[in-house]
């Protein structure tokens, strides 16, 4: 429609060369890495944000929980979006320590305000209304860490970059709109909990699958299309009245099985028709969808080593993995929505690898068997070195 003059910023666009250059000469890497210890200093609290107390050490909390990540690591590692994008400058897999953290709470709430969904045992069933709300609060807990260092790291550029005052401008406009709004999700969740209110949230899907999905994956989603086309949320309406809202999912893979739960504060009319589209999929399809989903839209999903190759290789699933949703536009005559529409076409979900589907499921042998590969791989390493020397 715009014949080339407005674009959606694509997150991995380096030719061979730039990467290359990039992974060579870590100086880059070593000045955002730099960037982000100063902002997240900045943001850094004397309080913990959810009891108010003073905490000189805050906790590392995990956006999804540590044991599930463990049921898919291999020796400890697992797989983030970058190994999908190639972004020379980020990491391509995390220690299950590292993946998704945050630190905005103590260790005593840590341990006791998300004790009931973190616990693999509460899962026989379908969650409690009390283990969702603690998913809901973990999540904006989450955005609201996430927005403070984003608005710090953006004046921090303004310093260095020429006209950085403007774009640190626009964007901490957007971010704090962003930040106010996961405060007040953030406020409803933890009410939620402390009055014990079964009537806060509204599951719109549950699942138990009986194997092992290679995927781990929670978090807060502000969704802009349904699977008709129709708009559920204007991403790029910036006025203060208009109140996005956002669809929570989690992805957990248990021991043997898995748990998939997506869930919106109850009432919300925004999500109707989504979730009335999404009821009348077959079981392939709206794992399909929901893969899309976490791809398109988050870049907080952890993956196991052992799709490495499905995951990697497919162009297509890359593509939907490095779509932003900032628009590059010579021209100022054009729709932000419209312009992103074919990006975040649901339909397009068959394109990618359902990689929740049983096809890629895990099992104990096949990570076992990786694992093993790995280390023959470092033995024949280690001693062609030995010899060499």
């Amino acid at each position: 429609m715009y014949n080339g003059l407005v674009n959606v910023l694509d997150l991995g666009p380096f030719s061979d060369e730039e990467k290359s250059f990039l992974r060579k000469g870590l100086t880059y890497k070593k000045k955002i890495s730099k960037m982000m210890k100063e902002a997240r200093q900045l943001a850094k609290r004397n309080t913990c944000y959810y009891c108010n107390k003073p905490v000189e050490s805050f906790c590392k909390s995990h956006s999804v929980p540590q044991f599930c990540l463990r049921n898919i690591a291999s020796n400890g590692d697992v797989l983030t979006l970058n190994a999908v994008i190639d972004n020379p400058i980020i990491d391509i897999e995390k220690g299950i320590g590292e993946a998704g953290t945050f630190r905005l709470i103590c260790r005593e709430c840590d341990s006791t305000i998300f004790s009931d969904y973190e616990n693999p045992d509460n899962y026989n069933t379908i969650p409690t209304s009390k283990m969702i709300a603690q998913m809901a609060l973990k999540n904006n807990l989450k955005l609201i860490s996430k927005r403070l260092i984003e608005i710090e790291f953006y004046n921090i550029l303004s310093t260095i970059l020429k006209n950085g005052q403007v774009v640190a401008n626009e964007k901490n406009y957007i971010n704090k709109l962003d930040l106010n709004a996961y405060i007040d999700s953030y406020i409803k969740a933890r009410r939620s909990i402390e009055k014990n209110n079964r009537t806060d949230y509204y599951i719109c899907y549950y699942e138990k699958l009986d194997y092992v999905v290679p995927i781990a994956f929670q978090g807060s989603l502000c969704l802009a299309y349904d699977f008709d086309g129709n708009v559920i949320n204007d991403i790029y309406n910036t006025s203060p009245e208009y109140d996005a809202k956002n669809i929570h999912l989690s992805i957990l893979p248990l021991k043997n099985e898995s748990v998939i739960v997506m869930f919106i504060d109850n009432g919300d009319k925004r999500y109707r028709r989504f979730y009335k589209q999404f009821s009348k999929l077959s079981l392939e399809d709206k794992l399909a969808a929901l893969t899309f989903i976490i791809f398109a839209y988050s870049e907080d999903m952890y993956f196991s080593k052992t799709i490495y190759d499905e995951t990697v290789n497919n162009q297509a699933l890359c593509n939907v993995g490095r779509t932003g949703q900032d628009v590059l536009s010579s021209t100022p005559f054009f729709d932000s929505m419209e312009v992103i529409r074919d990006s975040y076409d649901l339909n397009k979900m068959h394109d990618i690898p359902n990689l929740l589907s049983e096809k890629y499921k895990l099992n104990k042998t096949q990570v076992k068997k990786f694992i093993k590969t790995q280390l023959y791989a470092c033995i024949k390493i280690n001693l062609y070195l030995i010899i060499c020397k």
